[in-house]
């Protein structure tokens, strides 16, 4: 009897339930008293990647708002990079469809910019 190939597991990226999609929306962040305007540089329906001053510490309950997307709650998981907060959003099974809808449609209104090369 072989014993079966070892595979390794998926990366990140396939592991996630909705795809995230690169945009630059303007929404608001608020956190622990702090009501600021953000920029989403991606997004999908369970989570962010959002530019904002100050930035929430990590494990801060918060909302995002983005007009056009939705509102959901969350928390500040990670700083993937200065002045970005990574963001897993508490958002309801029922709404998840809806929300990666609206996200793709916003996002042909205001794509990311070019990365310099």
């Amino acid at each position: 009897m072989t014993e079966p190939a070892h595979v390794p597991p998926p990366a990140a990226a396939e592991r996630r339930l909705f795809r995230r999609i690169g945009a630059r929306l303007e929404g608001r962040l608020v956190f622990a008293g702090v009501d600021a305007e953000c920029l989403v540089h991606d997004m999908s329906a369970t989570g962010a990647v959002v530019e904002v001053s100050p930035l929430p510490a990590l494990g801060a309950e918060l909302a995002l708002d983005v007009p056009g997307v939705g509102f959901a709650r969350g928390r500040a998981r990670h700083y993937p990079a200065e002045g970005l907060v990574g963001i897993e959003l508490d958002v309801p099974a029922a709404r998840r469809d809806r929300i990666a809808d609206r996200l793709i449609l916003a996002a042909f209104r205001s794509p990311p910019l070019p990365e310099n090369n």
